[in-house]
């Protein structure tokens, strides 16, 4: 994923992780934060607000919630869906070192 935004790939960016989490670390360029609860209790509600005509990177911490969402997703009619493998860990690990971890 790093590699195609630096190339000028412009996905719409959902954090499904908790606002806790995202108080810790969060990537500059997500557009919104959808906790993974929410988005499987009510998906209706919560994804009228992601676009169906842009690709959608979809990230949590480590990548189980990120599927999930993914799956949930894909069910309500999305096509255009990417799962940020092995989370915001392996962007901290892989791309910035900087970013801290928990």
């Amino acid at each position: 994923a790093a590699a195609r935004l630096a190339g000028g790939w412009d996905p719409f960016v959902l954090d499904v992780r908790l606002p806790q989490e995202a108080d810790i670390c969060s990537l500059p360029f997500a557009d919104a934060l959808c906790p993974h609860r929410q988005l499987q209790a009510r998906p209706a509600e919560f994804a009228k607000d992601i676009p169906r005509d842009r690709d959608v990177l979809v990230h949590c911490k480590s990548g189980y919630r990120s599927n999930l969402a993914c799956h949930t997703l894909r069910d309500l009619g999305y096509t255009r869906l990417f799962d940020l493998k092995g989370g915001i860990l392996a962007w901290a690990t892989n791309v910035d070192p900087r970013m801290p971890r928990y």
